[in-house]
């Protein structure tokens, strides 16, 4: 049980918005990451947020964009020295970017680190965190996309293709986060 003492209902636009920056982050989306940035008030730092969610240098994702691999370099020394270097050098960028996101973001930034300590300290795998992330939020915007649907119900064969997209995009991206996690082990 994580108890930080913090508690907020996520407004459902945000929780769109950040699930589908998770799920941009996950299979190296470098427009879906601009743009769920952008949305969240974010513009010219958004590889700073990136990194900041992830604790793992912008270039993996860019890496991965480029050779289309869902391998995660292993993390190593080398990562740790370059996130603290640039946090130690982009210092006032951070202020300037937590003083610009949701305040909603702030809370999930308190509670990724929390979760990310615990991942630590258990031994888990040190991916687990963006794994678990990455999985709920490609779930958030399936389940978003089946309840539109519902609304919208049409009995139409475009409807029956659209739902069998969505499935097989939403199957897609749990193998790529799964083999993720498997390739980081």
């Amino acid at each position: 049980l994580v108890d930080h003492g913090l508690y907020k209902q996520l407004d459902n636009d945000f929780r769109l918005t950040y699930a589908k920056l998770w799920k941009s982050l996950m299979v190296a989306d470098l427009h879906g990451i601009k743009t769920s940035c952008h949305e969240l008030g974010i513009d010219e730092m958004y590889q700073l947020l990136a990194a900041m969610l992830t604790s793992r240098p912008f270039d993996e994702i860019i890496e991965r964009s480029k050779s289309g691999s869902f391998a995660a370099k292993e993390k190593t020394g080398g990562d740790k020295a370059m996130i603290r270097g640039y946090a130690q050098r982009y210092l006032r960028e951070i202020i300037d970017m937590l003083d610009a996101v949701p305040r909603q973001m702030l809370l999930l930034f308190k509670m990724n680190d929390c979760l990310r300590h615990i991942d630590h300290d258990l031994g888990s795998s040190p991916t687990n965190s963006l794994v678990v992330a990455g999985t709920y939020a490609t779930k958030a915007l399936y389940d978003e996309h089946r309840n539109n649907e519902k609304k919208t119900r049409r009995s139409n064969m475009s409807s029956v293709v659209d739902d069998a997209r969505h499935w097989f995009e939403y199957f897609r991206i749990l193998v790529r986060i799964n083999m993720y996690d498997i390739v980081s082990w």
